[in-house]
This record gives structure tokens, sequence and C-alpha cells, in this order.
């Protein structure tokens, strides 16, 4: 088969990314020619949305032959049917058979996989030169995802449920999670849910952070997690205790993935992950509380270097691999 273009397709809930690369070329640098992201069409069901995504694809590929499309969504799916069954971003992507859907679209085979997961691959696959294995991907951001990989392989599990590692319990009395569960690790430490945090302490005691409500213009409904990270960087009594709070559920968290994975790599991504040395020193220094049995220390742990176009590359790389 003569080497045509590849498609990757980032569906986020509220904007979409697409990709176009020759597959041979993307195989050897990991590199896509040509991105374009935008907004997603309102009122953002199937309906909309797919024929943008067609018109998009379409005009990045300029007449090229199309191989395959690779697929990147969030929210519980089902890997191998290729079936969306819950995007709560988005109405009407429950139970929507999306690979076949953009199949059908195009005209070619199509694969899809959680963006978690396919953060992870892209991670491994071009930054992890020494390719350490098993290998642990987090994204802290909005939720917390996962993607785990071991000789090579994604774990995807029972039902595609590998690597949910947001919902790890990390306080078996803590809030209730959207999940269902309590004190999971997406409930207690995600960007969100810091955010959410500093502000009940502002509202119930109102003496506090006079700095960290300075930074928001008095109005506590604007902090978000950037703005407890710049606090923390200013020695802000209740920035430092939110933050401090957050690494502390992270490495309960990843102590216990450690202890059943035993990773030689961890990578962490998401925009909490962009406070580098903020989250990196604090986080190694507090696993080493709750690691023993394993030296803790020969994990290697970085943020992640891929940035938004991770799970993007990873779709791109997932179909590349099949081919």
């Amino acid at each position: 088969m003569s080497s045509g273009k590849i498609l990757a397709v980032d569906i986020g809930g509220t904007k979409i990314a697409l990709g176009v690369a020759g597959r041979e070329e993307f195989r050897r640098t990991g590199k896509l020619d040509v991105v374009e992201k935008f907004p997603v069409p309102e009122p953002r069901t199937p309906d909309e949305v797919v024929p943008v995504i067609f018109e998009v694809g379409q005009r990045l590929l300029q007449g090229a032959e199309l191989e395959v499309v690779g697929i990147s969504i969030g929210g519980p799916l089902d890997h191998e049917r290729g079936l969306v069954i819950n995007f709560p971003h988005l109405p009407g992507w429950k139970n929507l058979p999306l690979v076949s859907i953009l199949a059908d679209t195009f005209g070619v085979p199509a694969q899809l996989d959680n963006d978690a997961n396919l953060g992870a691959l892209a991670e491994y696959w071009w930054r992890n030169r020494e390719k350490q294995d098993p290998f642990l991907y987090l994204t802290l951001s909005t939720g917390i995802g996962g993607g785990v990989i071991v000789d090579g392989k994604l774990l995807h599990g029972l039902a595609s449920g590998g690597g949910e590692v947001g919902h790890i319990t990390v306080q078996t009395d803590g809030p209730l999670c959207d999940c269902g569960n309590r004190g999971c690790l997406e409930r207690m430490a995600s960007g969100t849910n810091i955010a959410r945090r500093a502000r009940e302490i502002l509202t119930t005691y109102p003496e506090k952070g006079k700095r960290l409500r300075e930074l928001v213009g008095g109005n506590v409904e604007q902090i978000r997690a950037e703005t407890i990270l710049t606090g923390y960087k200013e020695g802000e009594e209740v920035a430092t205790e939110v933050w401090l709070e957050m690494i502390r559920y992270i490495a309960i968290g990843l102590g216990t993935l450690i202890h059943v994975i035993s990773p030689e790599r961890i990578v962490l991504g998401g925009g909490v992950s962009l406070a580098g040395d903020d989250l990196l020193i604090p986080l190694r220094r507090k696993l080493r509380e709750h690691v023993h049995y394993i030296p803790v220390d020969q994990v290697d742990i970085r943020v992640a270097s891929l940035g938004h176009d991770s799970a993007l590359i990873g779709a791109a790389t997932m179909v590349v691999e099949s081919l």
C-alpha cells in the first residue's frame, strides 16, 4: 500500500483539533504537517459537529488520499467497539458509535481511544527515548485522567476502564465525586476542585486570604487553579494550604499506583503540570512518605512536553502503529 495521509481528531468539551500528516513521515518524526483548532459548533450535537469535522478535514487534506482516521475524546468509552458511552460535556454524545460514523463519513477505517490514553501514548513514543516501561501518565487539569503502558502497549482492561486513575479513592469519607464514589483523586485534587476548595475557605473565613482576594479583584468566584499557584509562589497562606493539600492527595494516589504498577517513568500533563518544579519538588518529597516498599527515588517523574497537542499526536500514533 502506498503511503497516504492520516487524520487525527481530538474532540473536547469546548474545542476540536484536527491534524494531518503523511503516514511514513509521521512514523519517522511524530509531527503533524498541519493542525487546525476551532470551537465546537453549536448546538454541539453529533449531527452538527461531524459535518464540520468532515469539512475541515477535507480542506486540510487538500485532495490527498486519506488512509485512516484516529479519534481522541474524553469520558467513558468502549475502545474495541468504537463507542462513546458518555461524553457529558456535549449533548447527545451518549452510546454514540463514533468510529462507524466517522469511518462512513470519510470512507476509511477509524479508531477511537480516550484522550488521556492517547496523551500517554504520545509521550511514551515521542518523548521517552529510553522507552522506560512500565510507563504511567496522568493529566492534571479540569479533571484527572491517566494512561498506563506496559510492554509498549496501552492497558485498556475490562470495558476499556484501564488507566482511570482519577477515580482512585484518596479519602474514604471525602466529598461525592461525579462518578458516584466518595473522595476520588479527581474530586480532591483536580484544578477545578482545588479552586473550589479555596473558594470554600475564603467564603467561610472572610478574614483569610487577603492577597488571594486581591488577585481576583475581590471576586472569589473568579479563583482558578492558576490563581492558587500564583498565591503559592508568593507564600500566601490559603493558597499554600490548598496547593499542598492537592500535593498530598496526588501523592496518595500516585503512591497506590506505584505499588501496583512499579513504573519506571511517570509523566504529568494537563494545566496543573505547567507549575513545573512547584509541583514536582513537593510531590517527590511527599511520595517518600507514602512509598517505602519500592525505591521511589528511582522512579523518573517529570512533566509532559507535548502540551495541548498530546492527545492529537497520540491519535495519530495510535493509527500509524496499527497500519
